[in-house]
């Protein structure tokens, strides 16, 4: 990988150094984050605040309450449709538990991803007509559902959408759209996920009813959970919803589901972040949406029944072993079909298609777009018709090149990074011609080169205590607010060890100071480690290291090069 530094000028650093009152290298963290004010540091440390934002700023947000209360008052029946991801099943179960204390005659439907696909569905709503329900509120989908929500108001059915997807060009004939991504909706932050949106949704009918926002914020454990596994920038409102709902999960004032998951997880909720959100939590709540029924994650957060919550967490345990196992076979498929068909020149972007099960290749596409680090879509196949999952590099919108390519598909949605699609077998080759046409255009040489961002150099004994600190109070990590990296020049590397074959840990030691380094999955690396004589430069997250009870720092190494003089 290429190591990229930030260019901060000394003048910056010292300048701001003295303005904060922190050390050069800290202040240099803070500059590479923006932060260049007082109010700024104060804003990004302060974790008294937990939502920055009137949610009635949010266009339609008025509308949206006033018929949410018209429809509890008279005792409308209300269907809330969600989407079986993370973010969609926290963003119903949020809706549900919410409702569920206002009125008897609310529901929920989830549907299934192999029968129905993504978003709201024609079946999902002769669901609701056969159900009489009066009410339909969509949590994460929606916005580019126009035919769908026409048919449900010719139904005779209201419908509220709250979602954080790109609009089409024009928008669905809801009652009323809650998304702040609207192309005139003047709300501060665009970037709430999912989750974040029904919680604004939430807030504005407490406010409206109680004059207060503050029994909203028991469902900040699932905001947490939802906003940290759609992988939103973690920056501004969702920072300070991450980090209020993480602290909520320490304390264990949180859903007994989210308690019992993290038990079968084998994890402690004292120490959570958004790591253990991402690879722990979110695979589980994933997985039983990716191999059957998504309702199955909802039953575990919103009961209050431990026996019930213990039985559900096994079985999305058990699921997520499922998922894990046909994830790698499909991998192996599709980097074998990668080799083969680009073999000699690999293009700006890559599509691959097989009889692979949907549920998996979101995953499997960002796995191969890390390998080869171009842009991905996998494509499954069944009866005749495809379901697409892509993700892509820095730089290069998804969504914009589906919109490029939207006369072969049957229907698109999604943003920059992530995208998916549904699309006719025989229309695949057109499809990949525009696609790669579309990408040789718009990805330059250097946005495929594999690049790390480090924060800066160190010297080992700045890798302390205090760095620890400092960097514990950054937290929460996650887009936007990357964790910060690190690297270490013309050190010495000693007694090597591979574990389980693959995952090599060292020692590098330096003016007396001895560290302990671990690299997930570098066996490639091992050699460069093997000849004490040989120095070599690192790149690393620092990270606290608990065994038996004692706590070490520990180098988790991103990058390996040999050191040249």
């Amino acid at each position: 990988m290429k190591w990229v530094y930030p260019e901060i000028s000394g003048d910056d650093v010292l300048e701001y150094s003295k303005q904060f009152r922190l050390s050069s290298l800290f202040t240099r963290i803070l500059l590479n984050r923006n932060i260049r004010s007082r109010e700024a540091l104060q804003r990004y440390f302060d974790k008294s605040a937990y939502s920055l934002y009137d949610p009635f700023s949010m266009l339609d947000m008025n509308r949206a309450v006033d018929i949410l209360e018209r429809a509890i008052t008279a005792g409308k029946k209300i269907l809330i449709y969600g989407d079986y991801d993370v973010d969609g099943v926290t963003s119903t179960s949020i809706l549900y538990l919410f409702l569920r204390a206002l009125t008897e005659t609310v529901y929920y439907y989830i549907p299934e991803r192999e029968k129905e696909g993504y978003g709201l569905s024609c079946e999902g709503i002769d669901y609701a007509i056969e159900r009489d329900i009066d009410l339909i509120i969509t949590c994460d989908c929606g916005i580019t559902a126009e035919e769908e929500v026409a048919y449900a108001r010719e139904k005779g059915m209201e419908v509220i959408i709250t979602d954080h997807h790109e609009q089409a060009a024009t928008l669905p004939p809801a009652s009323a759209i809650l998304n702040p991504k609207r192309h005139e909706d003047n709300y501060p932050f665009r970037d709430l996920c999912g989750a974040g949106v029904v919680f604004k949704f939430v807030e504005a009918f407490y406010i409206r009813r109680e004059g207060s926002a503050e029994k909203a914020r028991r469902f900040l454990d699932l905001v947490a959970i939802g906003t940290a596994a759609d992988i939103v920038p973690l920056a501004d409102e969702n920072r300070c919803l991450v980090r209020e709902g993480l602290e909520r999960i320490r304390k264990r004032e949180c859903r007994i589901g989210i308690l019992e998951l993290f038990n079968v997880c084998k994890m402690d909720t004292a120490g959570i972040s958004v790591m253990n959100i991402v690879f722990g939590l979110a695979p589980r709540l994933n997985a039983v949406g990716r191999m059957g029924s998504a309702s199955r994650a909802i039953t575990l957060l919103t009961t209050d029944d431990r026996r019930i919550a213990r039985q559900y967490s096994v079985i999305l345990h058990q699921e997520n072993e499922e998922r894990q196992k046909v994830e790698r076979r499909v991998t192996a498929e599709a980097v074998k079909q990668a080799e083969e068909k680009y073999a000699g020149y690999i293009p700006k972007a890559l599509v691959l298609a097989g009889n692979w099960h949907p549920g998996v290749i979101g995953i499997v596409s960002s796995k191969i777009k890390d390998r080869f680090h171009r842009p991905v879509f996998l494509i499954a196949l069944k009866d005749g018709e495809g379901k697409g999952s892509g993700r892509s590099i820095n730089g290069f919108d998804l969504y914009e090149a589906l919109t490029e390519c939207k006369a072969y598909l049957s229907g698109y949605g999604g943003h920059q990074m992530a995208a998916g699609f549904t699309i006719e077998e025989k229309q695949i080759p057109a499809f990949e011609k525009a696609f790669l046409a579309y990408a040789e255009k718009h990805i330059l040489p250097e946005m495929l080169e594999s690049v790390i961002c480090l924060d800066a150099d160190l010297g080992m004994r700045e890798i302390n205590s205090s760095l620890m600190d400092f960097l514990h109070d950054m937290e929460p990590f996650g887009p936007a607010n990357p964790h910060p990296k690190f690297s270490l020049h013309d050190v010495c590397a000693g007694k090597p060890v591979l574990l389980k074959d693959k995952h090599l840990k060292f020692n590098i030691k330096e003016d007396g100071h001895l560290l302990q380094c671990i690299g997930w999955n570098m066996l490639d690396r091992f050699e460069l480690v093997m000849d004490t004589s040989q120095r070599v430069d690192i790149a690393f997250v620092p990270a606290i290291n608990e065994w038996n009870g004692v706590k070490r720092i520990q180098l988790v190494i991103k990058d390996i090069h040999s050191h040249i003089t």
